[in-house]
Formats: C-alpha cells, sequence, structure tokens
C-alpha cells in the first residue's frame, strides 16, 4: 500500500465515494465520521494527508484542523479542508489547513493536490532530517 490518507466526513457516502477512488490510487485509506474520531485517528495511524470536511456534528472541521496542529504529534500532518462552503476558505486557511477543494469534488483536481501536498511533505521531512544531521554534527564537534 502507497501513503496513509485519513478521509473525515459524517456523510458515509463521501467517506464511501473518496475511500474507493483513493484507494484505487494506491492510497491506504483510514475514515473517521468526526472530529473527535480524527484527532485520534491521526494521533495513532500518522496519516501522511488528512482529507477534512468542515460542516461535521461535534466539533467542525475548523476546530478539528485547529486541535491537531496545536499538538506535537499532529502539527505537520498536512490537511486539506473539503466543503461545499466558499467562503470559509480564509477561516479554513487560518486554522492551519495547507489546501482547500470544494464539494461537489472534482476527483481528477482532488488527485493532484493530494500528490503535492505529498511532495511538499516529503521535502519538509527531507529538510528537517537535513537540519537534525547538521545539528547532530555540530555538537560532535571538538571544544576549540
Amino acid at each position: 500500500m502507497g501513503h496513509k490518507i485519513l478521509v473525515v466526513d459524517d456523510e458515509l457516502e463521501i467517506r464511501n465515494l473518496l475511500s474507493q477512488f483513493l484507494t484505487e490510487e494506491g492510497y491506504e485509506v483510514i475514515l473517521a465520521s468526526n472530529g473527535e474520531e480524527a484527532i485520534e485517528l491521526a494521533e495513532r495511524e500518522n496519516p501522511q494527508v488528512i482529507l477534512l470536511d468542515i460542516m461535521m456534528p461535534g466539533i467542525d472541521g475548523i476546530e478539528t484542523c485547529k486541535r491537531l496542529k496545536a499538538e506535537e504529534k499532529t502539527r505537520f500532518i498536512p490537511v486539506i479542508m473539503a466543503t461545499a462552503l466558499w467562503d470559509k476558505y480564509t477561516e479554513a486557511i487560518d486554522a492551519g489547513a495547507e489546501d482547500f477543494v470544494t464539494k461537489p469534488f472534482n476527483l481528477t483536481e482532488l488527485s493532484h493536490r493530494v500528490k503535492s501536498i505529498l511532495r511538499v511533505r516529503y521535502l519538509t521531512n527531507e529538510l528537517e532530517r537535513t537540519v537534525a544531521y547538521i545539528r547532530e554534527l555540530g555538537e560532535n564537534l571538538p571544544k576549540l
């Protein structure tokens, strides 16, 4: 299986559609139906991307995104907000989302956005590893 994607939506039909599509694209898909479940699964499963609906019962997607970005373990997982409400764009980005797609989905566009986010995540991970390595080298230099 490929990269792990967490799909969060309170509508079963949308979860099933995205699960089928993303699985066919070669991704491992994890499903959540609300914000609380999404936070729990993100901490436990460490997905590479989260597709997060905004309008959900309980804590909505905006608040879920804020909580994910506030936690050490989940703050660097890229979030793509998905909603029928284009007017929530600024609020979603302010909450920490890396991208935003509107419903109804254009699955080709969604596929490109996921691939783009995964490329950025890969480069970010490489940069973090390089910085850690440089710091380690600096710590191991003899003191003058």
